[in-house]
């Protein structure tokens, strides 16, 4: 009989942590989480609108998603403490009749976690008396389209010519412009 501990037993340190897990929370974006903002933004667009996300903060038209320790999750959202760090953002503008999501991104290291759908559902649920929830996304972007449709939007029409600019931003070379899609979906 070996004296060595069973595969499935911890053996370091580091494995037997008890530390709280990781608890995603959304909240109004604060003027402190500009910084961070705007690293996101830069990592997610080829052509960030700086000024559009300085003036949706400043305005209480952007949210943000967190992951913080377990005790967070009882707080309401704009309880959350400041050492909350955001790893996702959701811009958005209101009319009469809707809510567009200008921009919702997430950090390279967070994606694929629910902070997305996460985003979108606080934005909707933020406007209960608004109609719709609409945003714009890549004609080309299969896995935003997916993505969009697996939480209820569907595309409404192709707005050619909508990315104008971006290939540039790029860094890319050839002919056209990248079309746009506006999906919606119905909040009733």
């Amino acid at each position: 009989m070996s004296d060595e501990p069973p595969s499935d037993t911890p053996t370091d340190d580091t494995a037997l942590s008890t530390a709280e897990p990781a608890v995603p929370t959304v909240r109004t974006a604060r003027e402190s989480d500009l910084p961070r903002l705007l690293a996101i933004q830069t990592a997610a667009f080829p052509a960030p609108h700086r000024t559009l996300l300085r003036n949706g903060v400043r305005t209480g038209l952007a949210l943000v998603t967190t992951e913080g320790p377990a005790e967070t999750a009882a707080l309401t959202r704009d309880e959350v403490p400041a050492s909350a760090q955001p790893v996702g953002y959701a811009l958005f503008t209101v009319d009469d009749e809707s809510v567009y999501v200008a921009e919702l991104a997430v950090a390279p290291g967070h994606r694929r976690r629910g902070h997305g759908g996460r985003l979108l559902a606080a934005v909707a649920a933020r406007h209960p008396e608004r109609d719709q929830l609409r945003l714009t996304t890549r004609a080309d972007d299969e896995r935003a389209r997916a993505f969009y449709g697996s939480l209820g939007f569907h595309e409404v029409r192709t707005l050619p010519g909508y990315y104008d600019g971006q290939r540039a931003a790029e860094g890319t070379d050839g002919p056209g412009q990248t079309d746009g899609v506006l999906l919606v979906r119905d909040l009733e």
